[in-house]
């Protein structure tokens, strides 16, 4: 049997897209059994890996729980504490290590001792998140093991290389498209962060398209921010509806590389 894998990027809020996609896909009897993710993409993986279905997951996104630290204003003085999001960790995913998880997790994180991204998948487990979605500038950075660690998607936001080797065939759902930068404002000094923390994502998610065999992207996100609740159930459908648009070419796919494992001739 085929081991499915799928890489969840950051995003914000627009995490809840991939809420909608990992809907769509066991709609149609698709259940990815290895994951990663990155930022927001970390917090959807990791509810997805403790056994929560999609609709589940997004009725708690709905209550603005775990994604909620993503509709934050910049601080005034000081870094955002985390103790909101380990506050909703603990209380949906009861555990402590990533051991306890039903699923394997990969989780992207960015050290800034040795300046290099880190594939956390054992030990504790809501210290990696809370790590992940530390977006630097506005939240505290997290201290693990002697080093500083801050939000992945400062040099690994699509996590899809670390699992390549686990996994028969991956998809990879993309938050920050490249066309983003086409259209973002940079005449505000959120705009600005915005786009500074955009480029060093995106550039880091290039690199790992070529590991994936599907990529999932939602080229229309750049009308919805990150950073706010506004429109969730919109981001959730544009995930749901990506995600069904690939569907043919995912089992078409699938379907071939299942014939070609059992030896049948796929013409």
């Amino acid at each position: 049997m085929h081991k499915i894998g799928i890489a969840l990027s950051g995003g914000g809020t627009r995490g809840v897209v991939h809420i909608g996609v990992l809907q769509a896909l066991e709609e149609n009897g698709i259940f990815p059994t290895i994951i990663s993710g990155c930022s927001a993409g970390s917090i959807v993986g990791s509810m997805y890996a403790q056994g929560y279905t999609p609709s589940e997951i997004m009725t708690i996104a709905s209550e603005r729980s775990l994604l909620w630290m993503f509709s934050l204003r910049l601080p005034t003085k000081g870094f955002v504490r985390h103790n909101f999001l380990r506050k909703m960790l603990k209380r949906y995913i009861p555990i402590n290590t990533f051991e306890e998880l039903k699923k394997p997790l990969y989780v992207a994180v960015s050290n800034l001792n040795s300046g290099k991204p880190e594939i956390k998948s054992t030990g504790p487990l809501h210290d990696v998140i809370v790590a992940s979605c530390s977006i630097p500038i506005l939240f505290e950075p997290i201290l693990m093991d002697n080093n500083w660690y801050v939000d992945g998607g400062l040099l690994m936001n699509l996590p899809v290389s670390p699992i390549r080797d686990k996994a028969s065939y991956i998809i990879a759902v993309n938050l920050i498209p490249r066309k983003e930068l086409l259209s973002e404002k940079v005449n505000t000094i959120s705009g600005v962060a915005a786009r500074t923390f955009n480029l060093a994502a995106i550039n880091t998610i290039e690199p790992e398209l070529k590991y994936c065999d599907l990529l999932i992207e939602p080229l229309d996100l750049y009308h919805y921010s990150r950073f706010n609740f506004t429109n969730i159930k919109e981001m959730y459908e544009i995930g749901y509806n990506e995600a069904m648009r690939m569907m043919p070419l995912l089992k078409e796919e699938l379907k071939a590389m299942n014939e070609v494992a059992s030896g049948h001739n796929i013409n």
